[in-house]
């Protein structure tokens, strides 16, 4: 039975067995019915000050959620450091991130900022987001994954985008086709997150199929083509306006 696409984020790369710690190499096979031995590349660790010290339930609930989505770099290095985490082997930091990026969406939702659809496609965003930085920086960074998997890459997307859209917001101007290619990237995102467990396995079967077919290759996750719902819209536009400091 295929494990569920989000529960499938948080176990992919636990288990001991599907772990290297030598350096990672391909599986020498070309049956596509096959796994991969593949290495969970570190994002590219940019060191973000952590604005301020001011208590953060003090602060509006925008201002909370931006905070979050720049503490990327202090997860990254405090994973690498053996700083975060606890007796389970777990993810201490990312946890608190996530619960209190939840907190801060629903108090914007309970505000009418936000529609129920919307602010779990955020969360879920964020949460895959902390998830693969966390496991990219964890001791141990390789694992055995389905042979199509677009959840690590989707993840690093809105790494990247964040870090680059909180670069802009510091920056004197701001350039509209880098804005525009920013929004085509977390449209593409929330357009993944908004399928449906059964939905991403019927895409994941039909890429595999078209991948038995002679020369037939599995296409990147920024070549698949998605349907952009109209919540997965939305929730790109807000995480534009949030990481770009718009009001």
């Amino acid at each position: 039975m295929p494990v569920p696409r989000r529960d499938f984020m948080k176990m992919f790369g636990i288990s001991l067995g599907s772990l290297l710690l030598a350096r990672c190499q391909r599986t020498a096979t070309p049956e596509p019915a096959q796994t991969y031995i593949m290495c969970y590349e570190p994002p590219p660790y940019t060191p973000t000050s952590t604005p301020g010290t001011p208590d953060p339930a003090s602060l509006p609930a925008r201002t909370r959620l931006r905070l979050l989505w720049l503490r990327f770099g202090e997860l990254a290095a405090k994973t690498r450091e053996g700083t975060n985490a606890d007796a389970d082997g777990g993810d201490p930091l990312g946890t608190r991130m996530i619960q209190e990026h939840d907190s801060a969406l629903m108090e914007l939702a309970g505000a009418g900022e936000l529609t129920p659809p919307v602010l779990a496609l955020i969360q879920e965003a964020y949460a895959a987001a902390v998830y693969h930085v966390w496991r990219s920086n964890a001791p141990m960074t390789c694992y055995e994954p389905m042979i199509v998997d677009y959840a690590p890459a989707s993840a690093d997307n809105l790494v990247h985008q964040s870090e680059m859209l909180t670069q802009i917001a510091e920056g004197s101007t701001v350039d509209p086709e880098t804005i525009e290619k920013a929004r085509a990237a977390l449209e593409h995102d929330l357009a993944f997150y908004a399928l449906s467990d059964l939905d991403v396995q019927a895409l994941y079967d039909k890429l595999l199929e078209e991948y038995r077919e002679p020369d037939g290759s599995i296409p990147t996750f920024e070549e698949v083509e998605l349907t952009l719902t109209p919540d997965a819209k939305t929730a790109a536009e807000f995480l534009l306006d949030l990481l770009v400091g718009a009001k």
